[in-house]
């Protein structure tokens, strides 16, 4: 039986689709990388990842799950920009404020069981998680042709 393997582009994919339940189901089985800071780009050379894309973007289901895995509350935005945290990035939003204020750990209870096998790769998909690959032997980063449109 071949074991599935949770790679960036499943989180991004999920937490860019509102799936909460398969982003949670996904951390369950590896969070590895969720506190990948080169998921998401501007085109001003500024980097983040899934806490501060779910912060900035107003999911609180997300900041939930990814807190409840585990990700780093303290962790910055990078590149050529003032660095910002998931706390300033919520600015307006007190719910994402109050979870990421409060140093517990919070629940999420899935309300379905997502079927991994469903999952595709699509273009985007091989985009994402090669640029993560040149990233782990290189150190380099650079936005996709998807991320660039």
């Amino acid at each position: 039986m071949n074991q599935f393997t949770v790679t960036r582009a499943h989180l991004k994919l999920a937490l860019d689709k509102k799936n909460w339940d398969l982003l949670d189901k996904l951390l369950e089985i590896d969070p590895t990388h969720i506190n990948d800071k080169s998921l998401y780009t501007d085109t001003w050379g500024e980097w983040w990842g899934l806490l501060c894309q779910a912060a900035s973007k107003g999911y609180t289901d997300g900041v939930r799950i990814l807190l409840k895995h585990g990700a780093d509350r303290e962790q910055t935005t990078w590149g050529d920009a003032l660095y910002q945290t998931p706390l300033e990035l919520a600015h307006g939003r007190p719910k994402i404020i109050a979870l990421l204020e409060d140093p517990a750990r919070p629940t999420y209870t899935r309300k379905s069981e997502p079927d991994l096998a469903k999952l595709q790769e699509t273009p985007e998909f091989q985009a994402i998680n090669r640029q993560g690959e040149i990233r782990d032997r290189t150190g380099l980063v650079f936005p996709t042709d998807e991320q660039k449109s």
